[in-house]
């Protein structure tokens, strides 16, 4: 089942497509509602189909997401197949780069880099022949973090270490700066601090935090009579 946050994540990205793709594109489909040969979905050429892998977090704890998506283009087969592809796929890449910032439902988008870009080929000879284009992404957003973690203020730089696996924050934005070290242990995260240079920030000391000192006022004790 996909998650609540991976579909409000989908539906933003198919929104952007559907408002600002080329308007020739009649469509924005998802994956499942994909098409057999001869199907009545290959009229409504060109369209768009949508499909989104499941997401991965990175960092710990941090409500930091990523997840493959997959923009599928179908044309039908014309002598200007080649300006149609072109013009549709400009139109695409352009909507996929201005994904940062859209937001609903507590999920952010934070952007999204293109990974891969398939050749067209046809994919439906049944009737008009459908060529199609896989053009696919690494999008990141961000969602809800777990109760323990606390992003107020907003974090200004986040980095996760793979082979320790500490997630390093901060939100300051100059060093030297306090730097927040996230790690995950068999009881829950362990949050500890340091002070430096974010470029550092795997050298430097880290300490948890020191409890707050009571100001409460201890009772008086008498004093034991030890005379007899």
């Amino acid at each position: 089942m996909i998650p609540d946050r991976q579909s409000v994540a989908q539906s933003m990205i198919e929104g952007a497509l559907r408002a600002a793709a080329d308007p020739s594109v009649t469509a924005v489909l998802r994956d499942w509602d994909w098409y057999a040969p001869g199907d009545t979905a290959q009229p409504l050429c060109p369209f768009l189909c949508v499909s989104m892998a499941d997401d991965s977090p990175y960092g710990i704890g941090l409500g930091l997401y990523r997840v493959q998506v997959q923009v599928m283009i179908n044309v039908v087969s014309s002598p200007s197949i080649r300006a149609d592809f072109d013009r549709i796929r400009g139109s695409v890449r352009s909507v996929m780069e201005s994904l940062r910032g859209l937001n609903a439902a507590g999920v952010l988008l934070s952007g999204a880099l293109e990974t891969a870009c398939t050749q067209p080929a046809p994919i439906n000879d049944s009737g008009d022949i459908v060529y199609t284009q896989i053009v696919t992404w690494t999008v990141w957003f961000q969602s809800a973090p777990p109760a323990q973690v606390v992003t107020d203020p907003d974090i200004y730089l986040v980095a996760y270490d793979p082979e320790t696996g500490i997630t390093y924050t901060t939100v300051q934005a100059a060093d030297p700066r306090r730097i927040t070290a996230w790690r995950q242990t068999p009881s829950g995260v362990m949050v500890c601090y340091a002070f430096g240079a974010w470029d550092d920030r795997a050298s430097l000391a880290y300490s948890v935090p020191i409890p707050p000192l009571s100001t409460s006022i201890p009772p008086v004790v008498p004093a034991t009579d030890t005379s007899n």
